[in-house]
């Protein structure tokens, strides 16, 4: 055991150290990543490592915390040498509480975010997915934080989507001093959570009224990837999930949302998207439109019919029940009875969502 802790150690010390070497030489991050992705094949190491995030994240914040190695981290997720939403999750716990004191860095992570979280079916088919999503659980307590006892991957994503949304709602309440009036803490840190001094002006030379303009426009950015979150066809439906199945947390959330809408400023600055087109998107009343929309609001009657206890009928029994409708081309009706079929379906109506893509 001792040995293969040690080997383990000596490989990630070998590519930590070329990442470094890579980085004083300016090197290509395409060259970079075609190096590292051969030293982990020579070692056995499957891609994408979930190791590897770890410690490229690591690496980066915050002694390393340079335009370069932004772009090795941006073509290892490109590439899928790392598996992009645990970095995504690992760079939110880190990126978001200092993003007062490194707005490049958090400009940056919602660049990432824009990149690589809306392409949900390319991520879920990665190899390692299930471990990436366990880990993604151990990095953000999402069981703990939204009390489910949640093992598989597609339950683990629903939550995973609504963790980042609602980390950008709070860092963007903060921003705006409006996160004292909520009435539960955040779930994650918007702020550091100790002594660590990140000194940005040797990072990125950047002057205190350049730190404050870009301040200003990440809480607009912040707005606007919320916005996405909610639009997107398949993200939206995701999230409206959380809605159907986490009701608690729900609610907690469009308190949040509507507090953002009715003071923040930098979403009256937004040039593509207004307080009323948020509202539309987070009130009860909002539905998410098929190509069929006639057929749509009928097959919508249908559900709200049913009786409560398809909640309690066997889950299994229900999914096959709904394999059988998508069979029949009926994948929206299928979908809407998994949406309220409790939280035991939530994962499988996660998964047909995104197999879908309505």
């Amino acid at each position: 055991m001792e040995v293969v802790t040690q080997l383990n150690c000596t490989i990630w010390d070998s590519i930590l150290e070329q990442t470094k070497v890579a980085q004083e030489q300016g090197s290509d991050p395409f060259l970079w990543s075609i190096q590292v992705s051969s030293n982990l094949s020579s070692f056995g190491i499957s891609l994408p490592s979930l190791e590897l995030a770890n410690h490229l994240v690591s690496h980066l914040c915050w002694e390393n915390n340079v335009p370069i190695a932004w772009k090795f981290l941006e073509k290892a997720l490109t590439l899928k040498i790392v598996p992009p939403f645990l970095v995504l999750g690992l760079l939110s716990t880190r990126v978001i509480p200092y993003r007062r004191s490194c707005p490049a860095a958090f400009r940056l992570y919602m660049e990432l975010l824009k990149r690589h979280c809306f392409s949900l079916k390319e991520n879920t088919n990665l190899p390692n997915y299930q471990k990436t999503m366990t880990m993604l659980d151990k990095v953000l307590h999402l069981s703990q934080k939204f009390s489910l006892q949640a093992n598989e991957a597609s339950d683990l994503l629903v939550l995973y989507i609504f963790s980042i949304a609602w980390q950008l709602v709070d860092a963007t309440l903060d921003d705006e001093g409006l996160l004292q009036l909520t009435e539960h803490e955040p779930k994650w840190p918007v702020k550091p959570q100790d002594d660590m001094d990140v000194d940005v002006h040797n990072i990125y030379e950047e002057k205190k009224e350049y730190r404050e303009r870009l301040q200003i426009i990440n809480t607009v950015m912040a707005i606007e990837l919320i916005g996405q979150f909610l639009q997107n066809k398949v993200t939206s439906r995701i999230l409206y999930l959380a809605r159907e199945n986490m009701c608690t947390h729900w609610e907690s959330f469009i308190q949040r949302m509507q507090l953002l809408v009715e003071n923040s400023s930098a979403l009256r600055n937004s040039k593509s998207i207004t307080p009323e087109v948020l509202t539309q998107l987070i009130s009860d009343t909002h539905k998410i439109k098929s190509q069929n929309f006639q057929a749509s609001l009928l097959k919508d009657l249908m559900v709200r019919s049913t009786p409560s206890w398809i909640c309690e009928l066997d889950v299994e029994l229900l999914r096959r029940l709904c394999t059988g409708l998508r069979r029949w081309n009926e994948e929206e009706l299928a979908l809407a009875l998994l949406g309220v079929g409790g939280v035991g379906t939530m994962g499988s109506a996660a998964e047909m969502v995104i197999e879908t893509s309505f």
